[in-house]
Order: C-alpha cells, then structure tokens, then sequence
C-alpha cells in the first residue's frame, strides 16, 4: 500500500515536470518565432514599412530606424526563447534558468519599449505578461529541478 502510493506520487511528479516543460518549451517556441520573423522583417526595411510601424514611434528614442531593435528582437527574443524552447523539450538541466532569463528579458524588452515609444497596443500588453508567465514557469521548473 505504502509502495504503491509513493511510487503514484512519484509518477505525478514526473508528470508533472513533463507538463510544465512541454506548457514552457510551447510558450517560448511561440514568442521566439514570432520575435524571429518580426526581427527579420525590421531587418529587411528598417523603416518599419513591413509591420506598419511609423518611424514617429521611434522619435523620443536613441534611435532613428528599426534596425537595432530589429536585430535585438531576432537575436535575443526570437533566436533566444527558440533555443530555449529546445532545452525545455529536452528537459534540459539548464532550461529553468533559460526560462527565468528569457522571460525576464521580455519583460525588459517591453518595459522599454512601453516607456520609449509608448504603449499604444495591446500585443506589448499581451506580450508583458506571456514574458511574466515565461518567469513564472522558469521558477517552477528550477523548483521541480530543485526537488528530484
């Protein structure tokens, strides 16, 4: 009886883990491609024309087009969650620090970006707190890691 209920303990552990890395590797893969094709396409016209962004937005920031920020979004937010992303499917040691570490970089990202060219939409809403569940889950799965 005794053997019975901690190996059923031990399953839902296990369970458990694999849940929450598969709802973080899922989570991450969605930000990162998003990030990926978004930076890609500031990129490619820095002038923003691709995802209709007005160069006006950029007027109170130390910047004059969308290519830095374009190339940080790929880099950081896009290639970063993706790789990951693969980690957390992997069940990776080290993904529950990737996780905090990327969604506390998101968080970042959108902070900035809320203060220097405003918070006129609701996706950097959404995205600051996909970023703040990013962290969440990174916190559990260091836990989950911390426990086995």
């Amino acid at each position: 009886m005794i053997y019975y209920c901690v190996d059923n303990l031990a399953q839902s552990e296990v369970s458990m883990k694999r849940t929450v890395y598969f709802a973080e590797g899922t989570l991450q893969s969605l930000i990162g491609i998003g990030a990926v094709i978004s930076g890609v396409l500031l990129i490619i016209r820095p002038d923003g024309h691709y995802l209709q962004l007005p160069l006006d937005l950029l007027e109170n920031s130390p910047f004059r087009n969308f290519l830095i920020p374009g190339v940080i979004l790929f880099l950081v937010i896009g290639v970063g969650n993706i790789v990951s992303a693969v980690l957390c499917f992997r069940i990776q040691r080290i993904a529950g620090f990737a996780g905090l570490f990327f969604g506390f970089g998101l968080i970042i990202w959108l902070f900035v970006q809320i203060n220097l060219v405003g918070g006129a939409h609701w996706l950097q809403y959404l995205y600051f707190i996909l970023g703040i569940i990013q962290l969440l889950l990174g916190i559990a799965m260091r836990e989950l890691k911390r426990k086995s």
